[in-house]
């Protein structure tokens, strides 16, 4: 959190550190997560799983999962990510920068795995790093249901409040999070050419 909006210095300092350590224990946990919150970590942090049907056909399933490895699912208008010039991949680092109520918080995340070879998924999770907000896991997935040629975008996360600050504004904090589902859902229908 900073007062002040941080410079371009700043910014790829942080992409370029790699002591920057994972914030939480459970690296990993989303990859085979569904719709119904996990048991084991139920107590420890909130759950989301949002779900966006795109449209039908393989074509589509192709194109939205090229979108979301080029990282479009996240050109949303309120919020800039940095480090996202190039294609998800393993262990590369991002960071979202935002301003809620006049203060600047630059959220680094580190993608703990990636998988876009799949047929019917592909996408990729992303877990936060130590001065994040938040502390938890983000997957982004993009799934093909081959009976009724749907295409669906998902997203399903773990957090909670790492800052006291959010902890304080912890309704907002989950106001933003939500936000933030529908923007990323809205930008990645955007992204993707249609007919």
């Amino acid at each position: 959190m900073r007062l002040r909006k941080p410079g371009p210095d700043e910014i790829h300092g942080l992409l370029r550190s790699r002591a920057l350590a994972f914030s939480y224990p459970e690296l990993g946990a989303t990859r085979e997560m569904g719709r119904a919150r996990p048991a084991s970590l139920a107590n420890r942090y909130d759950f989301d799983h949002h779900e966006f049907e795109l449209g039908r056909g393989v074509e589509l399933f192709h194109k939205a999962s090229e979108a979301v490895r080029a990282w479009q699912h996240l050109a949303i208008p309120w919020l800039t990510f940095h480090g996202v010039e190039q294609p998800v991949t393993q262990d590369g680092t991002v960071a979202s920068l935002v301003s809620v109520m006049g203060l600047w918080f630059l959220n680094p995340c580190r993608v703990v795995y990636a998988d876009f070879e799949g047929r019917e998924t592909n996408g990729f999770a992303y877990g936060t790093l130590d001065g994040h907000a938040a502390c938890g896991e983000e997957r982004f997935r993009v799934r093909y249901e081959r009976a009724s040629e749907r295409v669906y975008y998902e997203i399903t996360a773990f957090s909670r409040p790492a800052l006291g600050v959010v902890r304080l504004g912890y309704p907002l904090a989950r106001r933003i999070q939500r936000r933030f589902a529908l923007g990323s859902a809205r930008a990645l229908g955007d992204a993707i050419p249609r007919p």
